[in-house]
Formats: C-alpha cells, sequence, structure tokens
C-alpha cells in the first residue's frame, strides 16, 4: 500500500563483513606455509536469501483477469464484462476501512479525468455483516459517501475476495488492480500509487513484462522485511543484518520511508548487535541527508540510532531539533525520551 502503507528499508553495510578485517599477511619462519588473509564473507542479495519469493501467485500481472462476480451494483452504470480496448481499475474496499474512504476522492479523480477510456469500479469485500444486512450496510454507506464519483460494486458472497484479492496473495485493502484494453491484469497495488502506470496503460505504453517483475521484486521485499521483523523479534541478530543490509542495498536506498524503518526497528531492541546498531545509523542518517535534516520524524530515528551507538552529544541535539519541529501533541514523548538520554551517561 504504498503511501497508506509506511515504506520500508534501506542503507547499510555490506551483510557478512561488517566485522570482518583484511589481515596483512606476514613472512613466515622458513619451513612454515604462508597464512593467507581472510577472504570477506560476500553480501547476499535478496533473490538469494529468499529464492522461491517470486509472483507465485494464481492471479499475477500478466493473467487474464477474473469475471466479475456481482450481486449488486450500488452506484454506477453495471459493468457485465470487460469491454476490448478500455481499461478498468477494479478496487477493493470495505466501510471500516479508514485509508479505503481517504482513497475515495483519488479514485473520483481519476475516473474524471480519463471517462472516455477508463472505468473504476470500487468492489466492497470483507464486511462484518452477511446477507441483507450487508447489503443495507454497503448502500447506506455509499449514498452517504457521495465523493465515491465512479461505478459501486457488492461483491457476490466471496467471490471476488477469493477470486481476485486472495488468488494475487493480496491481504490489504485498499488494492487495486488495473485491467487493461486486452482484459488482462497489467498493474496491483494501492491505488494511491497507481496513476503513473494507469497512465502508461491508458496510453499504451505500459511494459507488462517490467511490471510483471516489478511486483515479483516487491513480493520478495514484502517477505524479507516481515522476515527481518521476525529475527529481531527471536534477537536472531546475524540474521536480522543480513536481511536488512540487503533490502538496504537493493531496494531501498533512495526509499526515505524504508530508511527510516530499518533505523528505528534496529535501534529499538536494546540487547542489538554492533553490527544492527551500525546499520540503523548509517541507514537513519542516509534518511535525513535525503530530506536535508528538516523532517522531525528522520531526526528522531537518526537520534535514537546515535543514542544506541554511543554518541549521546549528537542524540541529544538531533531529538531537541525533532522536538522544536514535531506537532504539540508528539512533543510530549519526545521530551520524555530526551530525559532519558540525559539520565544516562
Amino acid at each position: 500500500m504504498n503511501r497508506t502503507l509506511v515504506a520500508l528499508l534501506a542503507a547499510g553495510l555490506s551483510v557478512g563483513i561488517a566485522n570482518a578485517q583484511n589481515v596483512t599477511t606476514k613472512a613466515q619462519p622458513a619451513g612454515k606455509t604462508e597464512t593467507k588473509a581472510a577472504e570477506p564473507v560476500k553480501a547476499k542479495t535478496l533473490a538469494e536469501l529468499f529464492p522461491a519469493e517470486a509472483a507465485t501467485s494464481a492471479l499475477t500481472v500478466g493473467s487474464k483477469a477474473p469475471e466479475l462476480k456481482i450481486s449488486q451494483w450500488v452506484r454506477g452504470t453495471p459493468v457485465s464484462g470487460f469491454e476490448k480496448g478500455r481499461v478498468y481499475v477494479v478496487e477493493f474496499w470495505a466501510t471500516w476501512c479508514g485509508p479505503c474512504i481517504a482513497a475515495f476522492p483519488h479514485l473520483a479523480e481519476l475516473q474524471a479525468k480519463h471517462s472516455d477510456k477508463l472505468t473504476v469500479i470500487g468492489v466492497n469485500i470483507w464486511e462484518n455483516k452477511e446477507g441483507q444486512e450487508r447489503i443495507d450496510l454497503v448502500n447506506e454507506f455509499v449514498a452517504k459517501h457521495t465523493e465515491m464519483a465512479y461505478t459501486v460494486a457488492l461483491e457476490e458472497g466471496t467471490a471476488m475476495a477469493d477470486n481476485w484479492m486472495k488468488a494475487a496473495g493480496r491481504n490489504g485493502i485498499p488494492s487495486a488492480f488495473i485491467v487493461n484494453g486486452d482484459g488482462q491484469i497489467a498493474w496491483m497495488g494501492h491505488p494511491m500509487g497507481m496513476d503513473e502506470s494507469l497512465e502508461k496503460i491508458i496510453a499504451g505504453t505500459h511494459d507488462i513484462e517490467a511490471a510483471k517483475q516489478e511486483l515479483a521484486n516487491e513480493q520478495r521485499t514484502m517477505v524479507a522485511y516481515t522476515a527481518m521483523n521476525k529475527a529481531l523479534q527471536e534477537k536472531s541478530w546475524d540474521r536480522a543484518h543480513e536481511i536488512a543490509n540487503a533490502l538496504v542495498n537493493e531496494t531501498f536506498s533512495d526509499n526515505i520511508g524504508g530508511l527510516n524503518a530499518v533505523g528505528w526497528m534496529l535501534s529499538s531492541p536494546e540487547d542489538a548487535s554492533p553490527a544492527c546498531l551500525k546499520l540503523a545509523h548509517k541507514a537513519a542518517k542516509m534518511a535525513n541527508e535525503q530530506t536535508e535534516w528538516k523532517e522531525w520524524m528522520l531526526m528522531s530515528t537518526y537520534a535514537q540510532a546515535s543514542f544506541r551507538m554511543g554518541d549521546k552529544a549528537e542524540a541529544v541535539k538531533w531529538l531537541n531539533k525533532a522536538i522544536e519541529l514535531a506537532p504539540a501533541e508528539y512533543r510530549g514523548d519526545l521530551n520524555e525520551r530526551l530525559a532519558t538520554y540525559g539520565a544516562q551517561g
């Protein structure tokens, strides 16, 4: 979920060589075999760490779009099938989903902008009510949300959730699928992050094979991020560092949210390894450098990483700056942490 979802990781050191040293070869006494310098351990890539985590879902980019299984068209003109040459956005939402509601105006903007070539269909799934209660709930909700200025539908049973979301391995909403003029899934992801791809799909310049590979890489990244978090919870520091470093170097070096995430997560455990802390510090520093040290949340992460690395002065300096810039509702917590930094030697 791209903009809504907190973006992931990046920036760091070479895994496996953080503590390795190139040992200078010394002259050996006559008759003894010369000892060679130890070879640094080569950092593993995400593909090496997670070789099976490509796009293995039943439904992926390039697949034929499943049928529309709709019990009721709540708003807009019913769609009987995917018309040749027309582009469709099939977006999944629920009445209880705040991020879904936040995406409604954007979907409406896209529908208005591309009305001659695009049909946006918002499909309701995953409600807590069934039967007539669900129908009434959705109809009342849509009636109140006039910003949903596009086609809105209620799935038939759980058919859409099963045949689209579950088949694609997607477990969060809002989630959107773009169906191209040939009836293929051309893109999938968070609706707030689809504008560029949608423009290309409508224009006929979209590279579907490249999009398929991008999705496979994204899926591998998410699996890796989850595995890194699990390793941290289990205090498997070497494993956490190995995964984080691969994410850092391959996927998130220019992802500010990712840099911040890895910096915070790796520096949070009190007993984290020196290698994890060093990587956390570098990630946090890179995030701040890319924003020219102007974002309070990134400064807060850098302060934590600095403190955990033993640089109290740097931690206090940047946490004070974070407090100056932070919204009032966050300053209390930041001040408490500042007091902790000051109390510890």
